[in-house]
């Protein structure tokens, strides 16, 4: 019961928490899939506000006077909770870059097939890395640190004392540099055998030119690429893991540098 009442007197400052949570939620991945209806997010964002609001220390000086203090407070906790997620998007598509990789030197660039996280059509290996790094997400219970860290996000930075840092450009480039590197690590082994494959092909070429070398380069590539790649999988799985660590360590530094 009283903390019934301590949420009636504090409605405003719940409203804030609400709406950095519902941020985050519309989108961080698997969160914020488009085939979970719109009701649904808001209704969890809610009842994991529900949860947080009594854990949650509230400034003693956040008092808003007028109705577009909070108004324009509440946008701001929700392009925080975004920051937050688009943060993890950002790591979650080294995969699709990984992906798109690996279809282009096997031929598979021109079979697109949809993907559930947000409706659009992505190559196949992409939307088979994705799929794969959402298991293994769910399965770690890194959506439970995730929550986790929502909680500390509200310990590391107040309620209504978000703001833009110049910083923040830097580490996102460091994100975007990091997500690129570990993108074009996963799909190394795929595209040099792949690459040595048309060297190869190319030599026969040259020597045999009677032969049809795209009939023939086709289905080989497609061959030693799914060899390659049903021989690396199992070592994909501490790269996934790794990477969702590394996820988790930029959100630190990020709240770290909007302190700053």
């Amino acid at each position: 019961m009283e903390e019934v009442f301590r949420l009636i007197e504090h409605v405003d400052i719940f409203l804030l928490v609400f709406a950095r949570i519902l941020g985050i939620f519309l989108s961080v991945p698997i969160f914020n899939n488009t085939n979970i209806p719109s009701y649904i997010k808001i209704g969890f964002s809610l009842i994991v506000a529900l949860i947080l609001f009594p854990v949650i220390q509230i400034p003693s000086d956040l008092v808003y006077q007028s109705i577009y203090a909070l108004i324009f407070s509440t946008i701001q906790e929700v392009l925080f909770g975004i920051a937050i997620g688009f943060i993890c998007y950002l790591f979650f598509s080294s995969l699709y870059l990984a992906g798109h990789l690996i279809d282009m030197e096997m031929g598979f660039s021109i079979i697109n097939v949809m993907n559930p996280q947000d409706d659009t059509e992505i190559p196949l290996i992409a939307n088979l890395f994705y799929i794969l790094a959402s298991l293994i997400f769910l399965a770690i219970n890194a959506h439970h640190v995730l929550i986790q860290a929502l909680k500390y996000s509200f310990e590391k930075i107040p309620l209504g004392f978000f703001h833009i840092n110049p910083l923040m450009l830097d580490q996102l480039i460091q994100i975007i540099t990091f997500t690129f590197i570990i993108g074009f690590k996963m799909a190394a082994p795929v595209v040099i055998t792949l690459f040595m494959a048309n060297i190869l092909l190319g030599i026969l070429a040259r020597t045999m030119p009677q032969m049809n070398v795209f009939i023939v380069g086709l289905p080989l590539k497609i061959l030693l690429g799914l060899i390659i790649l049903l021989l690396i999988f199992p070592l994909y799985i501490p790269i996934f893991e790794n990477l969702f660590d590394r996820m988790f360590e930029a959100l630190n530094q990020f709240l770290n540098i909007i302190l700053r």
